[in-house]
């Protein structure tokens, strides 16, 4: 049987930890059209405590930065 090099590529981007569900977190920002900050946040939020070698708390706070980000943007974008 011939693997499709596409899929490994795929595969390789898309970790198990991202796939554990019926919806992937890239499906739901390509639907929802999230900006680069929000789809970060879908995805650490999504990974966070499964990705092999980090921790949960590592990955919330990656959520917190993103988080901080968009709060900034919004705040500078009102002065």
């Amino acid at each position: 049987m011939e693997i499709n090099t596409m899929d490994k590529k795929i595969d390789s981007i898309r970790p198990n930890y991202y796939n554990d569900s019926k919806i992937s977190p890239f499906d739901v920002i390509d639907d929802w059209q999230l900006d680069f900050y929000a789809g970060s946040i879908l995805k650490y939020l999504k990974r966070a405590g499964k990705k092999p070698g980090e921790d949960r708390l590592k990955d919330l706070r990656k959520v917190k930065t993103y988080i901080d980000k968009m709060i900034d943007l919004e705040v500078s974008k009102s002065k």
